[in-house]
């Protein structure tokens, strides 16, 4: 029988004491995280926010001194925010009111076919299912004027955002090249400069370009409701502009909303035309103004706004997925710069 050889480890009183405050800091960390959390993401927005308009207001600042220049942007903003909720949740009511008349007449209608649409929508319990619906939404979404009153109890917070904005358009480049001065190694320190900067404007031109495109596929969207005379057509465009942020299939998603409507109160072949129309396009989006969108700034896949709109959303609501998607993107570009200096010092050596 062989003997079992037994260790002590022994630990020194500064080890222990280590261990013991690494412990406490990270409870008191999180605690001071969870508490915090309001002002931390009202400062990460604010960072975002300041990052995305410093051009505008540099363009403006070229003709008008500084401050002028950004309380006009802050205010065009607050006046453009605004007034579109104001206008999409006094459509999505007045549609609602609508919808409740004849939303049951059109899957009764559609329930009426006799091809296999119709048994499926029979199968479904079409029309007893969008009554219900119909229903929940008129207690749950609210009007205009709603909207309007909850804005007005949040402006303070609003108004706090504003001045971190200013503050970090102010003072941030001061603090960046502060913080990069820390940096005693004047090769890091050019390196982490060549690295930083760069994957900060690309990550603004990747937001910029997918504004633009969300932009232009919410007006699309919304034109052609109108034309096709569909219940709450800013509504359909502002949900197929936002979804449309998210790469390769977003469009498509986005679009999903209008295809029913047209499906309900217009044709099923209308539906399948409107259908055939959102995926050509989402083809082109994909093949042929992503790849050049990614030429000017930087690549983006379908995974990571996706799962990281999702966690932001689930954290802190619609203002954390966004602004979790724009940090996400300067991380990707750090990335993607890292790798062409990589790939350029293994090239040189």
């Amino acid at each position: 029988m062989g003997t079992v050889e037994r260790r002590l480890i022994r630990l020194t009183p500064a080890a222990a004491l280590t261990i013991v405050g690494t412990i406490v800091g990270l409870i008191v960390a999180r605690r001071v995280f969870v508490a915090a959390h309001r002002p931390l993401s009202w400062a990460a927005a604010a960072l975002v926010a300041a990052v995305l308009l410093d051009p505008v207001v540099d363009r403006l600042a070229v003709h008008i001194r500084r401050v002028p220049a950004v309380l006009i942007t802050f205010a065009g903003l607050a006046v453009l925010g605004v007034g579109m909720t104001y206008l999409v949740f006094d459509e999505v009511e007045q549609a609602l009111d609508r919808l409740e008349t004849v939303a049951p007449d059109a899957a009764e209608t559609i329930e009426a076919r006799t091809d296999r649409v119709g048994e499926l929508a029979r199968d479904f319990e079409l029309t007893d299912r969008i009554r219900d619906g119909v229903s929940a939404l008129n207690d749950r979404v609210a009007g205009g004027d709603d909207v309007l009153r909850s804005t007005a109890g949040t402006a303070p917070v609003y108004f706090v955002c504003a001045i971190l904005t200013v503050f970090f358009m102010t003072y941030g480049p001061r603090m960046a090249n502060a913080a990069l001065l820390q940096e005693r190694d004047l090769v890091r320190r050019a390196r982490i400069a060549a690295i930083v900067g760069p994957a900060v404007r690309g990550a603004r031109a990747a937001i910029v370009f997918a504004i633009a495109e969300a932009l232009w596929v919410g007006l699309a969207v919304g034109a052609l409701s109108t034309v096709l005379d569909l219940p709450a057509p800013t509504a359909l465009g502002v949900a197929a502009g936002i979804l449309s942020l998210f790469p390769y299939v977003g469009l498509t998603v986005g679009s999903i909303p209008m295809l029913l409507l047209t499906l309900g109160f217009r044709s099923l072949f209308a539906a399948a035309v409107l259908l055939a129309v959102v995926l050509v396009v989402q083809l082109i989006d994909a093949m042929v103004v992503r790849p050049r969108m990614a030429q000017r700034s930087i690549e983006v896949g379908l995974a990571v706004p996706w799962v990281v709109a999702l966690l932001g959303y689930a954290v802190y609501g619609i203002g954390g997925a966004a602004y979790s998607v724009a940090f996400a993107l300067f991380g990707l570009a750090v990335l993607e710069r890292l790798e062409a200096a990589n790939r350029a010092a293994a090239g040189s050596a």
